[in-house]
C-alpha cells in the first residue's frame, strides 16, 4: 500500500509542472494611458493568475491616474489564448465605475517577468493601456 501511495504521489508532482500555472502580483503601478493619454500610475492593485494548460485565467488592475480611478479586468470566460508571455482576451475597462470600454479585444503580456521588471496590457486599438512592476510572482 506504501508503494502505491509513493507511485500516487510521484505522479501527482511530476505533472504538476505540465499543469503551468501561474501567479503574479503588483502595488506598483507604471502607466495607465486613457484614450490615447498615458498617465503615471498609483494606488495600484494587481493580480494576474493563468495557466496555459486550460486556458484558464484571471486578471484584475486596479489603479489611479490622473485624478481617476481605473480598473481593467479580463472578462474570463472570454479568454482566446493563454501562454506562459501572455494573455489575450475581452477586458472591460472602467473609468471612475463606469465602463468605457466594455468587452475591448486585448492582451496583457511580458508575463514571464520577474520581480522588479514590467508588464503591460493594451487593448487592441492602443487607445487604453496598463503597466505595473511585478512585485512577485510564483509559477507552479
Amino acid at each position: 500500500m506504501n508503494a502505491f501511495r509513493s507511485v500516487a504521489v510521484a505522479a501527482l508532482l511530476l505533472s504538476a509542472p505540465a499543469l503551468a500555472g501561474h501567479s503574479i502580483w503588483s502595488n506598483r503601478g507604471l502607466y495607465i494611458q486613457d484614450n490615447g493619454a498615458s498617465y503615471p500610475a498609483t494606488g495600484v492593485n494587481m493580480s494576474i493568475i493563468w495557466n496555459e494548460s486550460t486556458l484558464a485565467a484571471y486578471a484584475s488592475f486596479h489603479g489611479i491616474a490622473n485624478g481617476s480611478t481605473y480598473d481593467f479586468n479580463l472578462v474570463g470566460s472570454s479568454v482566446t489564448a493563454v501562454t506562459a508571455y501572455n494573455i489575450n482576451g475581452l477586458w472591460n475597462i472602467q473609468r471612475d465605475g463606469v465602463i468605457i470600454c466594455g468587452g475591448c479585444t486585448g492582451s496583457v503580456y511580458g508575463l514571464t517577468a520577474q520581480p522588479g521588471t514590467g508588464i503591460k496590457f493594451y487593448d487592441s486599438t492602443y487607445q487604453f493601456h496598463f503597466s505595473a512592476y511585478v512585485d512577485g510572482r510564483q509559477d507552479y
